[in-house]
């Protein structure tokens, strides 16, 4: 058989033309519908549209469609299209305004989720440490006691109620063993050298009150009571220091947090500045097209400006010839 394409003799070119007009398509309702899909779904896929990914994503994403129909209602509106390329215009435009507004939203959802992130970290910091299974952190109260801890409001409060009381128990002459627990608890197992003063000097009260030698111990009580005075004061500045770097409420602090790292807010920033510069494009192109035929009507009568003089100032060479043809 030969593989060389022959031509049609006059016979099986009219048996061709004569099938052809007997050819009605489909007649049935189940082909016609078969039919007609043929031209918009090719090997039974639906096609695939930037209108059609908008919508499997804003499915996923739990959007409305209605409000971006609404978005690109509005545009079209606005802008007018006149005929299919006008109309992919304002509908590509409408698509990037969408993303553009979808990543605003995730970026407002991001800095409420990372306000709400500090406010709870805030409250907790507030709150008593609680670790019942915590034997390494009670092991280390024990050695260096409530002042060699970790600053928190809940150290500085600790503390501070810790040594108010004892200033109370030995201002009012109430000199029990229990006070030295409490220095224990307050520096731990082995303090520093100011703070062992106060032990040492609780003791030597204990010791002169003992052996009734009491010129010693009121000396020695106000000596105490001026130190642990001192100890307050320095505690207390110290819990207004922290709550004012770590709790008070800053709006220029919190917006300082709020911040995402430099790298995120880089990528960020530089999605956003994309999307802008297409929509400009695209509104750039909208609007050049759309004047074409502004400037081509334009061109148009500058031509025939252009023309008009040139006639004129033929017919003004001819008029003397002829007028002078008159007079002969």
């Amino acid at each position: 058989m030969s593989l060389l394409k022959r031509k049609a003799s006059p016979a099986q070119q009219s048996a061709s033309r004569s099938n052809s007009l007997r050819s009605t398509g489909p007649r049935t309702e189940s082909g016609k519908s078969i039919s007609r899909r043929n031209a918009v779904q090719p090997h039974g896929f639906p096609p695939v549209t930037a209108l059609s990914m908008l919508m499997l994503s804003m499915q996923a994403l739990g959007e409305d469609y209605a409000d971006f129909e609404q978005l690109r209602q509005a545009l079209s509106e606005a802008m007018g299209p006149r005929d299919y390329l006008e109309a992919a215009w304002v509908e590509d435009i409408a698509l990037l305004r969408w993303r553009l507004l979808r990543l605003q939203r995730a970026e407002s959802g991001i800095l409420a989720l990372k306000k709400r992130k500090l406010e709870i970290e805030r409250v907790r910091k507030a709150l008593p440490h609680v670790d019942p299974d915590d034997t390494q952190g009670r092991a280390l109260v024990r050695l260096r006691g409530l002042t060699g801890m970790a600053d928190s409001a809940a150290k500085f409060r600790d503390v501070l109620e810790m040594l108010r009381m004892v200033r109370e128990m030995i201002q009012a002459g109430n000199y029990d063993k229990h006070i030295l627990n409490c220095f224990t608890g307050l520096y731990g197992e082995t303090p520093g050298f100011q703070q062992s003063q106060f032990r040492i000097c609780f003791e030597e009260l204990l010791k002169e009150r003992a052996e009734k030698k009491l010129g010693l111990v009121e000396g020695s009580q106000n000596k105490l009571l001026a130190d642990l005075d001192k100890e307050i004061a320095n505690y207390d500045q110290l819990r207004a220091l922290y709550a004012e770097e770590h709790l008070e409420e800053s709006p220029l602090r919190q917006d300082a947090a709020m911040l995402p790292p430099r790298e995120e807010l880089d990528d960020v920033i530089r999605y956003e500045a994309h999307l802008e510069n297409q929509i400009e494009r695209k509104l750039r192109q909208f609007y050049a097209r759309r004047r074409e035929p502004m400037l081509r009507r334009a061109a148009e009568a500058l031509t025939a400006a252009a023309q008009e003089p040139s006639t004129g100032e033929s017919v003004g060479e001819t008029a003397p010839f002829s007028a002078a043809a008159e007079e002969r």
